[in-house]
């Protein structure tokens, strides 16, 4: 499973998995009840995992870093209940020490901190944090820590190659005589 596989839905709590594509909407299974539903585009807004980005005082730091360090600094400084403001704040302080204070809201803190909950309860932590190459055939290969965690190899097939075509005629649109 890949991040880009995993979507935010505003207004809607949770995460879900990405199961199939319509051409208004999108197939969902809800990763907390495992339900499957059709979710329109025309009223909902989409945010995959592998897009958000938070804040740095640096470059903004990508959400797959982020988990990253939370599950390294996991022994250390567990995820705080979500009522408790300052313990949020003391602990993104600890997992990413450059997030900018004044735009990373005590929102998007209780926000990561379900959503690492919902996927370390789920075991997908070291699924989506693994450093993935691609190799000269088109497939992708764990990296070396991956593979220490014996963890199957994922392969990527390569649908680039595109049937080539002529366009079609353009048509004359011709209008009828008035009679004289």
């Amino acid at each position: 499973m890949d991040l880009s596989e995993i979507t935010g839905i505003s207004g809607m709590p949770g995460l879900f998995k990405i199961v199939g594509h319509r051409a208004d909407g999108l197939i969902l299974t809800s990763m907390v009840d495992d339900k499957t539903q059709f979710v329109s585009g025309r009223t909902n807004l989409f945010s995959t995992l592998n897009d958000i980005t938070l804040y740095t005082t640096d470059e903004p730091a990508t959400l797959k870093e982020v988990l990253a360090s939370i599950k390294k600094n996991e022994a250390a400084t567990p995820v705080p209940d979500v009522k408790n403001e300052a313990a949020l704040k003391a602990w993104l302080e600890v997992v990413l020490p450059t997030y900018d204070k004044e735009k990373v809201h005590v929102s998007d803190m209780k926000k990561l901190a379900k959503w690492y909950t919902l996927l370390n309860s789920k075991n997908l932590i070291e699924e989506l944090t693994a450093e993935k190459t691609v190799t000269e055939e088109g497939k992708e290969e764990l990296s070396a820590d991956a593979k220490k965690e014996n963890k199957p190899k994922v392969t990527k097939t390569d649908h680039s190659t595109k049937a080539h075509t002529k366009p079609a005629p353009v048509k004359k649109i011709t209008t009828p005589r008035k009679a004289s």
